[in-house]
């Protein structure tokens, strides 16, 4: 399986699906592809569902990870990611958090959606697939 996402564009939020092996650089892209994607639209809101990625990054990765989120996605007022509840670490949130990044972690899609302050209706804007994230 290859590392892929898929996109929404709903009224408040973007929500980004993503599956596939679990390696740095497809996540160093993903990030970067939504720097771009969030700025250009002037999004305010990102939610990352990474139920369905296969394998786990190391400990310094999602640090890393986290100091990329804060760092590239400043702009945003909120990013809630969701992993399986086996895989929550906090590492990637703990390093957000302590760059000013309101980056938290979630194991329900629900409770991240409250979090994000959220109506989950469909705006029709557009969804989009993609097998990597769009080029930066």
């Amino acid at each position: 399986m290859t590392f892929s996402t898929t996109i929404h564009r709903v009224t408040d939020r973007v929500e980004v699906r993503v599956a596939g092996p679990a390696a740095i650089r497809d996540f160093v892209d993903l990030i970067q592809a939504m720097a771009q994607e969030t700025s250009y639209w002037s999004d305010t809101r990102l939610l990352v569902d990474l139920r369905r990625i296969e394998g786990r990054l190391s400990p310094e990765e999602q640090v890393f990870i986290g100091e990329m989120v804060a760092h590239s996605l400043s702009h945003l007022d909120k990013v809630a990611s969701v992993v399986k509840a086996e895989e929550i670490t906090r590492n990637s949130e703990r390093a957000a958090q302590e760059l000013g990044a309101r980056l938290r972690v979630f194991d329900s899609e629900d409770e991240a959606l409250e979090w994000l302050g959220s109506d989950s209706a469909i705006a029709g804007l557009y969804t989009r697939d993609s097998v990597k994230p769009p080029p930066v």
